[in-house]
């Protein structure tokens, strides 16, 4: 039942895309039965019935519901199936590829990492754990460099907790 979406999705790896999918199971453990049972690879979000919020506002009356969003943001198509959806999904990509979008694993942003000791700053992007070390890539020179949690300041080391939990969660299979 989800192959085709499942290819869609891995063929699109590397490019502007993404695909959002919207359960409206009763239970979220139903919901969450459904990703796992089905092996999506693909972000899914619970609206708790087909009421809930998200399907109200997309004022949506029946299952499945395909909507095309563009990169600005735009609907540009509703319920295409097939070859139609297909091809859509390549015309819109091509364009926000042609606009300068890349797709990709969500990233940190940029900031100030600094050291419990207030001695050491870096511009930097969180890009990773690996044991106790942070894995940062530093913006200047685009050099990774790995870090010891324990010796960020205790701010730094919070925000990469919470950082790399939201990462992981956002860059999910």
């Amino acid at each position: 039942m989800y192959g085709h979406e499942r290819s869609l999705v891995e063929g699109m790896t590397g490019r502007p895309f993404v695909l959002l999918g919207v359960n409206s199971d009763k239970e979220k453990s139903t919901a969450q039965d459904a990703v796992k049972d089905n092996n999506l690879n693909w972000r899914s979000w619970w609206d708790k019935s087909t009421q809930g919020d998200i399907s109200s506002s997309f004022q949506i009356r029946g299952w499945p519901t395909i909507f095309l969003i563009d990169h600005e943001g735009v609907i540009q198509a509703k319920n295409l199936r097939g070859g139609q959806l297909d091809t859509a999904i390549e015309q819109l990509v091509s364009r926000a590829e042609g606009d300068g979008a890349a797709g990709g694993p969500f990233v940190s942003e940029w900031r100030t990492f600094e050291d419990s000791q207030g001695k050491f700053q870096v511009e930097a992007r969180l890009i990773g754990m690996d044991g106790g070390e942070v894995i940062l890539l530093k913006r200047s020179d685009q050099v990774e460099i790995n870090v010891p949690l324990k010796r960020l300041s205790k701010k730094d080391q919070a925000f990469s907790r919470t950082e790399l939990k939201r990462l992981n969660a956002m860059n999910r299979l």
